[in-house]
């Protein structure tokens, strides 16, 4: 078989440049710098973001395909109302991706390959953005904090699909029943949430239902102390 001519292949720096875009737009929808419903202009976004129309074309595209943002073509796009039909589900396909990752994290600590201290660096994040006051820097230290959990699986199935979810997870996160206002009290759930691990790490093995229920737990804490308690099928 010849081989692979890689001239004509795509270069992966327009393809990091893109999803950077798409990250970038995820972000100012989290935190409402682009409302819900909000008409998303392409040259207004050239102009704020300084590049050209190809990665913000491509980058758009991308939340398309995961259903941020609706619409296309001439009409261009707006942001898609995430409302509690598509909140629950968000959630529940979040708990059970997180659900095996958790499970394979704590496999891989408890046979030596690498240590949950990998958490602590996103909590600090978190005590510094309480300390700045900024709920946008809290929120991504957040998904962070779930991001090395992803990482320490080493599971390439199971972190691939987390990966697509993870804008809308970060969009969620900032739904007033799904955070804490009080953002020195976000450091310290998430604390208690390692703390949970490192206690199941000195025992020989961990239920999966164990670990469903504490992910289940530290994701609604904040929507069942709000209002009342918002299940998740399981």
């Amino acid at each position: 078989m010849a081989g692979v001519d890689l001239g004509v292949l795509p270069q992966p720096k327009r393809l990091s440049l893109s999803e950077s875009v798409a990250d970038t737009i995820a972000e100012a929808i989290a935190t409402r710098v682009i409302a819900p419903g909000e008409r998303i202009i392409e040259t207004t976004l050239v102009e704020k973001l300084g590049v050209s129309r190809v990665p913000i074309r491509e980058g758009l595209k991308v939340l398309h395909a995961q259903g941020i943002i609706s619409g296309g073509g001439h009409k261009g796009y707006r942001v898609t109302a995430f409302d509690p039909q598509v909140t629950q589900q968000v959630m529940e396909v979040r708990l059970s991706l997180e659900t095996f990752m958790l499970r394979d994290a704590i496999v891989n600590w408890r046979a030596g390959k690498g240590s949950p201290i990998v958490l602590d660096a996103a909590i600090e994040q978190m005590r510094i953005s309480a300390r700045s006051g900024s709920m946008r820097n809290s929120l991504i230290a957040d998904l962070e904090f779930h991001r090395a959990i992803r990482d320490a699986a080493d599971n390439a199935i199971v972190g691939t699909l987390w990966d697509t979810i993870a804008r809308h997870v970060l969009i969620v996160f900032n739904f007033e029943r799904f955070r804490d206002e009080d953002l020195d009290a976000v450091p310290r759930q998430h604390e208690l949430f390692r703390d949970w691990i490192v206690t199941e790490l000195a025992k020989p093995e961990t239920d999966f239902r164990d670990i469903q229920r504490a992910l289940e737990d530290h994701m609604l804490l904040i929507a069942r102390k709000r209002a009342g308690d918002i299940s998740i099928k399981s």
